[in-house]
C-alpha cells in the first residue's frame, strides 16, 4: 500500500501544479455568471435549465481531465524512461497500476470538487436551495462515473497511441448519453434478433447515464433521494467495469517488454 501511495501522490502533485485543471475552473466561474445573469430578468424556470446545463459542462470538463491524465500516464513514463528504475523497485506491475490510477482518481476528484465548490456557492448566492442529500449522491455517482472512464481511457492508452486513446474515450463519454436515448427509443420497433443484440450491447458497453443525477440534483424537490440498494448496485456497476479494465491492462502491461 505504501508503494500504491507514492505513486498515486506523484500523479496527484504533479497533475495539481499543472494549469489545465484552473483552466477549466474559469468555465464554471463563466457559467456562474451566467446563471446570475439569468436570475436577473427573474426567469425561474430557465434558470433551473441553465444549472443543470451549467453541471453537465462540469461534468464533461470533469471527464476530460480524467481522460487526459489517464491516458497519458504509461505512454509518457515509457517516452521519458523513468518507468524502468521505477519497476527495478520491488514494485509490481499491479502495484504501479493501481497506484497511477488512484493518482488519476484524487486528481480528478480534486478538480471536481472545485466545480462543486462554485457551482454550490453560486446557488447559495443566488438564494436557491440546494438539495444536499440528491447533490451528494450526485457527486458520489460523478466519482464512480469517472472512475470507469479513467480506466478504461487507461486501458486504450496501452493499445493505442496516445491521441487515439484521448479521442476515443471522449467520444465514448460524449455519446453514453446519446446511446442510452437510441436504446430506449428504438427498442420497441426491433425484431426479437434486433432486441437480443441490442441487449447484449447493453450489457457490455458501460452505460454512464444511469450515473448522471444531474437533473435530479437541481430539481430536487420533485425528486426523492436514490435509496441505499440503488446506489449499491450502481456502486457493483461502476466495480465491475472499472474492474475489467483493470484487468485489461494488467494484461497488455504484462504483455509488454520493460
Amino acid at each position: 500500500m505504501n508503494a500504491i501511495w507514492l505513486i498515486a501522490k506523484g500523479v496527484l502533485i504533479e497533475a495539481v501544479r499543472r494549469r489545465e485543471i484552473y483552466a477549466v475552473v474559469m468555465v464554471s466561474v463563466l457559467l456562474i455568471g451566467a446563471v446570475l445573469t439569468v436570475d436577473f430578468f427573474d426567469l425561474e424556470g430557465i434558470e433551473k435549465f441553465y444549472r443543470e446545463v451549467a453541471l453537465k459542462v462540469m461534468s464533461f470538463a470533469t471527464a476530460a481531465t480524467a481522460i487526459v491524465l489517464a491516458a497519458r500516464q504509461l505512454p509518457r513514463e515509457f517516452e521519458t524512461r523513468t518507468i524502468y528504475p521505477m519497476m527495478a523497485r520491488p514494485v509490481s506491475r499491479l502495484q504501479f497500476l493501481l497506484g497511477k490510477l488512484l493518482g488519476v482518481l484524487l486528481a480528478t476528484l480534486f478538480c471536481l470538487t472545485i466545480f462543486m465548490t462554485v457551482y454550490a456557492a453560486g446557488t447559495i448566492y443566488l438564494k436557491h436551495d440546494i438539495p444536499w442529500q440528491l447533490f451528494t449522491q450526485y457527486i458520489y455517482l460523478q466519482l464512480l462515473m469517472m472512475a470507469i472512464v479513467a480506466t478504461m481511457s487507461f486501458w486504450l492508452s496501452m493499445i493505442l497511441n496516445l491521441d487515439a486513446a484521448i479521442t476515443i474515450s471522449a467520444i465514448f463519454y460524449l455519446a453514453a448519453s446519446v446511446l442510452s436515448s437510441l436504446v430506449t427509443y428504438i427498442f420497441p420497433d426491433l425484431n426479437a434478433i434486433g432486441k437480443y443484440l441490442l441487449t447484449g450491447f447493453v450489457y457490455i458497453v458501460p452505460q454512464l447515464q444511469i450515473f448522471d443525477l444531474s437533473a435530479k440534483a437541481v430539481h430536487g424537490n420533485d425528486w426523492p433521494p436514490l435509496k441505499f440498494d440503488t446506489i449499491g448496485m450502481l456502486t457493483a456497476y461502476a466495480f465491475v467495469y472499472s474492474g475489467l479494465f483493470i484487468g485489461f491492462s494488467l494484461f497488455s502491461f504484462r504483455r509488454r517488454a520493460l
